[in-house]
C-alpha cells in the first residue's frame, strides 16, 4: 500500500477508517445513518417495522417480524476477542493479528447463544433426516479442494446418459437444514456474512461444528445436500437441469495436486490412489474445456491470477512467501459452480421471481474514455467500440504481461472493471454479470462461507416445496425490502473481508521482514507515482516502499517513469527495471516495508 495520502495513522482503527472499512460506531456495515437515509431515497422504497398490534405477514418458514436486517444485526451480542482456535496469535488478546481483524470489525468469536444451537444439532445426520429426499449413497460422487481445505461444501458426479449426453452433478452441503431463520445461528451468519481466508487462520461464518463436521462433505460420511444435475449436449450445451435435496456419501476427498497428476498421466502413489475414478475425471477435464470454449466465444473474461502463500514454522512465524502452485484441475470445479450457479439463477428467472444475484457491472462509458486516454499513454491501446467485453480485458492483459512494467500495467487496466456486488433482480431488471458475460447468475454454491448463497437454498427450497404460497411471499413488498438490506450488507461484507485478507498478508510480511532491517537487495520497480516507487523483493517474494521523501525532492512522472531531483542529481526509476534497496524499517501501521537507496 503506497504512501500516497500522506496522512498518518495511530492505530488499526484509523487505518480501517482511511480505508472506508467498518470503522464507524452504529453497525457492522459502517454505514452512518445519513447515508441510510439516502439509499433508502434512492431505492424508491422504504422498510417499516411492523406495529405491534398488527397482524404478522408469514414469510418462508417463520414470521416476519418487521425486524430489519440492522435491527437483528444490532440485537447480536459482542463476538470480540481471542479465538479458541488455531495459531497462539489469534488466542492472543494483545497480538497485532487480533488488533487487525478488531479494526476491521470482525466476529472472531460466537457467542453463547449460538453455541447453545450448535450443541444440538449433533456430529452427523441421522436416518430421519434423509427422508424424503434422493439417496445418491451409491453414486460415484467426489470433492476437489485444495490441500489444506477443512469445508467441502461442493462434491462432483458426471455420468454418461444413454442418449450421449452428459449428466452433471453439483452436490452442495445443504446448510439451510440446519441453520433456519430465526435462530441465534442464523442471525450470527448474516452478521458475519462471509468467512474470512487469512494466511494462517479461517474466521468461518459458521462455527467450526458446521463448517467442518455436520455440513462439510467429508468422505465416506453421510451428508444432506442440495443437488443440481444438469444435462449437456455434445457440444457442451446445457439442455436440461433439474434441483432435488440429496443424501450423498462422498467416495474420495481429492486434492488439485492429485487430480492433476491423474490427469497428466504421472504414475505416482497420489495418482494411483485415484485412478478408479479416471474416466469421470477425464470426461469433467472434457467438459470443462468445452465450458471455456463456450465462454470465451462469448466475451467471458479469464485471466490466470497468482497467489502468494505462506509458509509457517513450528512456531506459527513466517518462513517464507512462495508463488502457490496453479493446476487446470482448479478450473474442473470453478467450472462446475458457474454452471451450477447459472443453472439455479434461471431457474428463479424462468418461474418469474427475484432473487440475490451476483451483478458485475460494465464500466460507465466516460470512465472508460477517460481510462483509455491513460492507458495509451503507457503503450496500451484500447479497443474503440461501444462496448468493451470481459474478453477484450483479457487480451489487453496479456498484451501487457509481455512488458516490462507488467503488474503496473495490469493494475491501470483492472481500472476497467467494475466490483462485483450482490443486488436484487427480476425478470424485469435484467441481472447483468460483465465478467462471466452472464445474465441473471447467482451465487448457490458455498452456504458454508457465504450468506447469499443460505438465502438462496432457502427460497430455492421454498418455491420448489410449496411454488405458490412462497412465490407469492417472495414478491411481497416486506421480503423485497429484507431482501435488498441483505445484499447490500452482504456486498460491503464481502468487500471487508477481502480488505481484511490484504491486510493480514500485509502483516505476515512486515512480521517476516522486520528481521531483515538494514540489508541491501536486488528489487524490482513495480509501479511508480510522485509519492514514491512501489517494489518487489525476489529474494522474500514480498513487496516493498520507497517514499519520494527520502529520496530527493521535486517528484515528476512521465509514464511508467518517476524522476526525482537529489542534489545537483536527477535519479530516474522506470516501471520493470531492477534497483538495489536498503530495507530501512518496517511499519506496523501502515503496513509497509519501507525501504531506501543504499
Amino acid at each position: 500500500m503506497s504512501d500516497s495520502s500522506g496522512d498518518t495513522f495511530g492505530s488499526f482503527k484509523d487505518l480501517a477508517k482511511a480505508l472506508g472499512r467498518g470503522a464507524q460506531q452504529g453497525g457492522d456495515d459502517g454505514a452512518d445513518s445519513d447515508d441510510d437515509a439516502s439509499e433508502l431515497e434512492d431505492r424508491g422504497w422504504t422498510l417499516e417495522r411492523a406495529d405491534e398490534g398488527e397482524d404478522l405477514e408469514p414469510l418462508g418458514d417463520y414470521v416476519y417480524s418487521g425486524e430489519t436486517v440492522r435491527q437483528r444485526i444490532d440485537a447480536r451480542p459482542s463476538a470480540d476477542g481471542p479465538m479458541t482456535s488455531g495459531p497462539a496469535c489469534y488466542r492472543d488478546e494483545d497480538s497485532d493479528e487480533l488488533a487487525l481483524l478488531r479494526s476491521f470489525r470482525i466476529r472472531t468469536r460466537f457467542p453463547d447463544d449460538v453455541m447453545r444451537e450448535v450443541g444440538a444439532l449433533g456430529r452427523d445426520p441421522v436416518e430421519a433426516d434423509w427422508q424424503g429426499r434422493l439417496d445418491l449413497r451409491d453414486r460415484v460422487i467426489f470433492t476437489i479442494d485444495g490441500a489444506d481445505a477443512k469445508d467441502f461444501d461442493d462434491a462432483i458426479s458426471i455420468e454418461v446418459l444413454d442418449d450421449g449426453h452428459v449428466e452433471l452433478g453439483v452436490h452442495i452441503a445443504d446448510v439451510g437444514h440446519y441453520v433456519q431463520p430465526g435462530t441465534a445461528l442464523d442471525d450470527e451468519a448474516l452478521a458475519r456474512a462471509t468467512s474470512v481466508y487469512l494466511p494462517d487462520q479461517v474466521v468461518p461464518m459458521l462455527p467450526h461444528e458446521l463448517s467442518d463436521e455436520l455440513c462439510s462433505l467429508v468422505a465416506r460420511r453421510p451428508r444432506l445436500a442440495y443437488s443440481v444435475f444438469m444435462v449437456f449436449d455434445a457440444k457442451g450445451r446445457r439442455v436440461d437441469s433439474r434441483v432435488a435435496k440429496s443424501v450423498i456419501e462422498s467416495k474420495h476427498r481429492t486434492t488439485y495436486a492429485q487430480v492433476q497428476d491423474l490427469l497428466d498421466g504421472k504414475d505416482t502413489e497420489a495418482a494411483r490412489e485415484i485412478a478408479y475414478l479416471r474416466d469421470e475425471l477425464q470426461r469433467l477435464s472434457d467438459w470443462t474445456r468445452r465450458q471455456q470454449q463456450i465462454r470465451d466465444a462469448k466475451g467471458s473474461l479469464r485471466m490466470q491470477s497468482s497467489e502468494q502463500k505462506f509458509v509457517f514454522d513450528a512456531n506459527g512465524n513466517v518462513e517464507r512467501v512462495v508463488e502457490a502452485a496453479r493446476y487446470f484441475s482448479q478450473t474442473l470445479i470453478e467450472e462446475t459452480a458457474i454452471a451450477a450457479n447459472q443453472a439455479v439463477g434461471d431457474l428463479f428467472r424462468a418461474k418469474g421471481l427475484p432473487a440475490i444475484y451476483r451483478v458485475h457491472l460494465e464500466k460507465d462509458a466516460e470512465e472508460i474514455e477517460a481510462l483509455r486516454a491513460t492507458l495509451e499513454k503507457y503503450g496500451i491501446r484500447v479497443p474503440e467500440k461501444d462496448r468493451l467485453t470481459g474478453q477484450d480485458i483479457g487480451h489487453l492483459i496479456r498484451v501487457a504481461r509481455r512488458k516490462p512494467n507488467a503488474e503496473a500495467l495490469i493494475q491501470r487496466i483492472m481500472g476497467l472493471v467494475e466490483r462485483a456486488s450482490y443486488e436484487i433482480g427480476d425478470p424485469e431488471q435484467i441481472a447483468t454479470h460483465f465478467g462471466l458475460a452472464r445474465e441473471f447468475y447467482l451465487h448457490f454454491t458455498s452456504p458454508i462461507r457465504r450468506y447469499p448463497d443460505l438465502i438462496v437454498h432457502r427460497w430455492l427450497w421454498a418455491i420448489e416445496s410449496r411454488e405458490d404460497e412462497a412465490s407469492d411471499e417472495l414478491r411481497s413488498h416486506e421480503f423485497l425490502a429484507d431482501l435488498a438490506d441483505t445484499a447490500a450488507h452482504c456486498s460491503v461484507k464481502s468487500e471487508v473481508a477481502e480488505e481484511t485478507e490484504r491486510s493480514m498478508k500485509r502483516l505476515k510480511i512486515c512480521q517476516l521482514m522486520s528481521g531483515h532491517i538494514d540489508e541491501r537487495l536486488d528489487a524490482k520497480v513495480i509501479r511508480v507515482s510522485r509519492f514514491g516507487v512501489d517494489v518487489h523483493l525476489p529474494a522474500y517474494n514480498v513487496p516493498g516502499f520507497i517514499p519520494t521523501r527520502v529520496i530527493g525532492s521535486r517528484p515528476r512522472v512521465e509514464g511508467s517513469t518517476l524522476t526525482i531531483s537529489k542534489g545537483k542529481r536527477l535519479l530516474s526509476f522506470t516501471e520493470g527495471y531492477p534497483i538495489a534497496v536498503v530495507v530501512r524499517s518496517v511499519d506496523f501501521i501502515l503496513l509497509q516495508v519501507l525501504l531506501e537507496l543504499p
